[in-house]
């Protein structure tokens, strides 16, 4: 957007932004209609109408598998002077992201994403003082995350993609008073604002499913609600306030304030599907799905209805009413006279078996687009062949996984966002506590110690370090997957690495065994259950006290002589003939020994058996 527009054209040209998404809108609307069902938007309906919610089951499916806990944060660095720093800035995200509930907000954007596109506004939120720090004045508010509907979005109208948008933007409902108590909005135009119009109850927006046939005037009036619109310049770095233009265009902004935040701007996007040629909106997943789930509605409504038509009568002649009587009102097994010819069952069509393998056939290509929520559920998915269900489960790995690195993706940049206020927050100020790491030099901090970010602390610049979220941090396991995890690293993993750290040991080969098993934890995801275990502060006090207490004579095979504090040492392993942990070889001698031993062993046996 040039700076030389007007401010009458760039009004213009937000309501032209309005207008170019209004189609994904009323298309988003349509979809979440189906999701919710009739039970939740109707005032009235018949019993089943919609028998089967297939949209509904893909999202329920799909949600929990990507998204179940907050995100473990992993900052990195390659300048080894800020190693230290990267460190405690992924705690303090880590501790952040909890306090902000990001799993809640990142959920939505899922659910936002499955019908149109996820987004995400990130800032500071207001206070009542402004710090000068540099050449900018910024608000010493608290980081904050807010998810931003679809409906209220609005975007650079000749854009094709996000990224290179000139403006984007929201439009907002808030109280005229609040904008009258703060000194940055023009008072004279805020007072020409008309009040909100109170569209909610729109069938075209997502919001009108719990708002139709509602008046929302009285509420409006009683808090005197205005609709605004926010929108994010980006070659100016400018936030400009503007009334919403598709009620009033003035000849002034209302408000406008130099953007303090990352360069990328205030919004962060998510969407589960490839992007678009030449367009910045995405297929919407659900809109793939939205015609075999009705079609499948329709199938399994035919179905029920010529279910519930089908009958059995008995056709007799009127001459045989009463020997008719006798056989309909007759217990099991009770004896009836009569000529059994006088009497004829017919029963009516029902359902067909053609009907039930045409909605078989649609639920199958319905786990096909969808990516098999069948597979994920946990159900048994429809298919006839082994064929089938490779392709099934193939599809549903694929398509999770892709899924989920969007999903990471999103989330590292919504916290690269936390990073950078924190970075250059001038009243940072996060208690944290610290569990020790070889590489923390500046200060010594110890296992558990009780440390605090600050900005004296702050090593370089937010470009320096990369941001990361652990893989899959944010799913949870099943707690027997959990615990046999846990049993197989310490009955398996642990001695086999200790094994392998011994022969190392022998050999001459650096090797760290508790650098190695940290890292097979964390591809476990046990990091957090199994963390603690190598940190024994009394184990290093001990190894510390034989290294004080120097050297002894190598030939001892004991602890404490040995070089480098390492109980036994190579003496005693090479006075052992090698690690004790080794299988000896049988010479002929020990193999005639081992036979003496089996014979006497077998005769014994003969004995006692007489």
């Amino acid at each position: 957007m040039p700076k030389d527009s007007t401010q009458k054209q760039v009004q213009s040209s937000v309501k032209e932004g309005f207008d170019r998404i209004k189609r994904f809108q009323r298309a988003r609307a349509m979809f979440i209609r189906q999701y919710v069902g009739h039970y939740y938007r109707e005032d009235t309906g018949m019993e089943g109408d919609e028998p089967i919610n297939m949209i509904y089951h893909v999202i329920r499916s799909l949600v929990p598998n990507l998204v179940m806990r907050n995100p473990i944060n992993k900052v990195t660095t390659k300048i080894g002077d800020y190693e230290s720093y990267a460190y405690m800035l992924g705690l303090a995200l880590d501790d952040l992201d909890e306090r902000l509930k990001l799993k809640t907000i990142i959920r939505r954007a899922i659910v936002d994403a499955l019908f149109a596109m996820g987004i995400v506004k990130i800032g500071l939120s207001a206070s009542d003082q402004m710090i000068e720090f540099g050449d900018t004045r910024i608000d010493p508010g608290q980081v904050y995350a807010d998810n931003v509907d679809f409906d209220d979005f609005v975007i650079d109208p000749a854009c094709r993609n996000l990224e290179e948008a000139a403006f984007v933007g929201h439009q907002s409902r808030i109280p005229r008073q609040l904008l009258l108590d703060n000194d940055n909005y023009n008072h004279d135009l805020v007072m020409q604002l008309p009040r909100s119009r109170a569209d909610d109850n729109d069938h075209r927006r997502a919001s009108g499913l719990t708002t139709k046939n509602m008046s929302n005037l009285t509420m409006y009036e009683m808090e005197d609600y205005v609709d605004i619109v926010e929108v994010y310049v980006q070659n100016m770095q400018s936030i400009i306030t503007i009334p919403d233009p598709r009620q009033l265009q003035l000849d002034e902004y209302i408000g406008i304030q130099d953007y303090y935040g990352p360069s990328e701007g205030p919004y962060r996007y998510l969407t589960l599907s490839q992007p678009v040629p030449g367009n910045p909106f995405p297929v919407a997943p659900v809109g793939i799905w939205y015609d075999l789930h009705i079609m499948a509605n329709r199938l399994m409504k035919k179905q029920m209805e010529r279910a519930d038509a089908q009958k059995t009568l008995f056709v007799v002649d009127p001459a045989n009413v009463d020997q008719a009587e006798d056989m309909r009102e007759a217990m099991d097994g009770e004896v009836v006279l009569g000529n059994p010819d006088s009497a004829k069952v017919v029963s009516t069509p029902g359902a067909e078996d053609g009907t039930g393998a045409a909605l078989t056939n649609l639920q199958t290509w319905f786990n096909y687009m969808a990516g098999n929520p069948d597979q994920m559920a946990g159900v048994a998915s429809q298919t006839n062949t082994a064929t089938q269900a490779t392709i099934l489960q193939g599809n549903a790995n694929v398509t999770i996984e892709d899924s989920r690195g969007m999903i990471y993706d999103f989330t590292s940049e919504i916290n690269r966002s936390f990073a950078w206020f924190y970075h250059y927050d001038p009243m940072l100020e996060v208690p944290l506590i610290a569990r020790k790491r070889d590489w923390i030099k500046e200060p010594p901090y110890d296992f558990g110690e009780q440390m605090e970010l600050t900005p004296e602390q702050r090593r370089g610049e937010h470009f320096n370090y990369a941001f990361d979220i652990k893989p899959r941090s944010m799913t949870a396991l099943d707690p027997l997957v959990l615990s046999k995890r846990i049993i197989e690293f310490a009955t398996n993993v642990v001695p086999a690495m200790a094994v392998t750290a011994q022969t190392c040991m022998q050999m001459m080969v650096p090797f760290n065994l508790q650098k190695s098993l940290t890292d097979l934890a964390d591809q476990l995801e046990l990091t957090d259950y199994v963390q603690d275990w190598f940190a024994d502060p009394e184990f290093e006090a001990r190894i510390q006290m034989m290294v004080t207490m120097g050297p002894q004579p190598e030939g001892k095979a004991g602890g404490q002589g040995a070089p480098g504090g390492v109980p036994g040492g190579m003496a005693g392993i090479r006075q052992n003939g090698g690690s004790p942990m080794n299988k000896p070889k049988a010479g002929g001698g020990g193999m005639n020994q081992d036979a003496q031993q089996l014979a006497g062993m077998m005769q014994s046996s003969i004995q006692g058996a007489r």
